[in-house]
């Protein structure tokens, strides 16, 4: 059997559930450390971040060669998959298969319900509208989706854990992958699955926060809507530019036709429309490719965010349950007690069920003997239930802390990727720019015209400035 990575204080604990099929049991959301030696439980544990800086180079997946496939109601579209990697867990060092978008999201699926506790990258939605051009087999929209798919399993694939998980090994083969339509069947169930559990948590709030996740939560949520006022005044200028292209080509128009009606400079006037020809079709390439990568980016992390607060609201819920359960016990105990003491609750229950068995006839002493036995019986229960809550809250916990350290480790390294590139896109329209409008200023220089309407020598210089 391959062996499988996983933390101490994660061997025991009995939220996960390994689906048909898989020979091993899916680890949790901590790697080893670089020696390979298991992580100590606590936070004195090595954190996710400095394997996760070799990881990195582990696996490489490239998202290639798009095709579509039938037609009508039956059409659908496959991606070229090719994996290298350096792990000992996969079969070989290269693969390569063919995915539909439905096998990516059996992927994700797997991955979320075999990993609560890892920080699962979202998956591009199935019909995205910002990606619509014309139909979702439009080649703009495929190539988007391409472009997204890609960037998810960047994600995965450098995460420590993601990268050596069955499923994931399982995708890259070659082969049809099990529970493809169930998965796609149970979509509706899963977001009520979803939805039930957010009411859940609204309802029950956990009595002892821990600080730690408290600030988690808030720094996330301020994350996310930095960013949504990002992407959202980013929108504005991109409205903004398209406005500028769209009279940029009114303009372009103009110069068109006083190049045919001013005969004596119909030469330099249409290089010069050619020029703001080239300056229009400049902007919309600016303009797409901040759409495409930078406002993507932002709304990709969005909905990243949103995968950083679930994997939170579902360690409050293991905390909550380990309260409850607590609280349960604390009851049961008191009540032990008093039946022990022989005293009545004081409730008005109590009261009637005391003068109900008085009416039976019942040996009262025997009736606290017998429901003496059952409350010791149910807290000796209750104390081992405590005590495995107890143990998954903690392990869950720790594990959660590594992610959200690596979560932020990966979050600045992606921004520096995504402002590098916003900035180089920015210089390089400009610099673009520079160069159609420097090739303009000779020709426009060099403009000769006769006071009397007719060509001569005389040197007439006409600036940019007058048309």
């Amino acid at each position: 059997m391959e062996e499988v990575y996983m933390s101490e204080e994660y061997s025991d604990v009995p939220w996960e559930t390994a689906p048909a099929g898989y020979a091993q049991r899916a680890s949790s959301s901590l790697a080893p450390d670089i020696a390979g030696s298991s992580s100590s439980s606590g936070l004195d544990s090595p954190c996710l971040t400095t394997f996760a800086l070799n990881a990195n180079y582990a696996l490489n997946v490239t998202i290639t060669d798009s095709q579509k496939h039938g037609e009508g109601s039956s059409a659908f579209v496959t991606y070229a998959v090719t994996s290298k990697t350096t792990l000992d867990s996969f079969p070989r060092s290269t693969m390569s298969t063919r995915r539909r978008f439905q096998d990516f999201v059996w992927l994700h699926r797997t991955l979320t319900d075999e990993y609560p506790a890892c920080i699962i990258p979202p998956l591009p939605g199935k019909h995205r509208m910002e990606y619509i051009t014309g139909d979702r087999f439009s080649a703009d929209f495929i190539e988007k989706r391409r472009h997204s798919l890609q960037t998810y399993m960047d994600r995965i694939s450098m995460h420590p854990t993601l990268q050596r998980s069955p499923a994931m090994r399982k995708f890259l083969e070659t082969g049809d992958l099990i529970g493809v339509e169930a998965a796609a069947k149970n979509r509706d169930s899963h977001v009520f699955e979803t939805i039930s559990d957010v009411i859940l948590n609204v309802v029950t709030k956990v009595r002892k926060p821990d600080e730690r996740f408290v600030d988690f939560k808030e720094n996330v949520e301020k994350f996310e809507e930095n960013l949504k006022t990002v992407e959202r005044l980013h929108v504005k200028l991109l409205k903004e530019q398209t406005d500028l292209e769209s009279e940029t080509n009114e303009f372009l128009g103009s110069a068109i036709t006083m190049g045919s009606m001013e005969t004596q400079i119909t030469e330099p006037l249409t290089e010069f429309s050619k020029t703001v020809q080239e300056v229009s079709k400049l902007l919309k390439e600016k303009s797409q490719r901040e759409e495409s990568d930078f406002v993507s980016g932002l709304r990709e992390y969005i909905a990243y965010c949103q995968s950083v607060k679930e994997v939170l609201r579902a360690r409050d819920q293991k905390q909550v349950d380990h309260e409850e359960l607590e609280r349960y016990l604390t009851q049961e105990t008191t009540e032990r007690d008093k039946t022990a003491s022989g005293r009545s609750d004081g409730s008005l229950t109590g009261f009637i069920r005391d003068k109900y068995n008085d009416f039976r006839n019942i040996n009262q002493e025997q009736a606290r003997k017998a429901k003496l036995e059952k409350l010791e019986a149910r807290i000796v229960e209750l104390h081992e239930a405590v005590e495995e809550s107890n143990r998954t809250s903690t392990a869950f916990s720790n594990e959660v802390i590594k992610e959200m350290d690596l979560f932020n480790s990966v979050k600045v390294e992606d921004f520096k990727g995504i402002m590098r590139d916003c900035t180089e896109s920015q210089m390089e329209f400009y610099q673009k720019g520079f160069k159609v409008w420097d090739r303009i200023i000779p020709i426009l220089q060099n403009i000769e015209i006769d006071p009397q309407g007719a060509a001569t020598g005389a040197d007439v210089n006409v600036s940019p400035a007058a048309f």
